[in-house]
């Protein structure tokens, strides 16, 4: 399902985020280790700007958030692995916002 890399690991020739960055980067809500996924399934709303893991809207069609059409995309993520919160990646930013800033289900 998840294709998984240890921040640890080394693989520049792919990972958006730099080992180096990966190394000090951490939950914001508990503080543990992030893990980097690539090419997760995602559903994107263009209208709200808003994605989220595809698994998280089995069945929908429609944007939870808004009503309006979605499509699926790939994408990489960060997913902590102690909350199993997970923090989507978007133009080589990690967008790691904690709960009450984040506009996604």
């Amino acid at each position: 399902m998840w294709k998984t890399l240890n921040a640890r690991q080394h693989y520049f020739n792919f990972m958006p985020v730099s080992t180096e960055l990966l190394e000090i980067l951490a939950c914001p809500i508990d503080k543990k280790e992030v893990v980097y996924h690539k090419d997760v399934d995602f559903i994107s709303c263009e209208k709200c700007d808003i994605r989220y893991p595809a698994d998280r809207a089995e069945g929908k069609d429609v944007c939870v958030k808004c009503g309006g059409s979605v499509e699926k995309i790939k994408g990489d993520v960060l997913i902590c692995s102690e909350c199993n919160r997970w923090y989507p990646i978007i133009d080589d930013i990690p967008h790691m916002l904690p709960d009450e800033l984040r506009e996604d289900i």
